[in-house]
């Protein structure tokens, strides 16, 4: 049975088509990846992905231990990790 405690283990990626796209950055928004308003009353904003003409892709960070929020940089593989084995494939 899977711990529902701990963080999730993978970022979630999506395209983001052409255009600007407001990135959440304090994790509680709704509407993940993307901004919904729920930093109200917080220091955090949105990053603002300008996408000029070829979609990309977008990693965000679940599990907010990434040095590069909301972005993700991997930090979540060793959340995850059996130390005695070698680290996780990235996806």
């Amino acid at each position: 049975m899977a711990d529902t405690n701990k963080p999730h283990a993978k970022p979630l990626v999506v395209e983001l088509r052409p255009g600007n796209h407001a990135i959440c950055t304090c994790g509680q928004t709704g509407n993940a990846p993307f901004c919904d308003g729920s930093h109200g009353g917080s220091d955090k904003r949105p990053e603002i992905v300008d996408v000029d003409t070829m979609p990309m892709n977008f990693a965000w960070c679940t599990c907010q231990n990434s040095d590069k929020l909301p972005r993700c940089d991997g930090s979540h593989r060793q959340l995850w990790d059996d130390p005695s084995k070698p680290p996780m494939k990235p996806e």
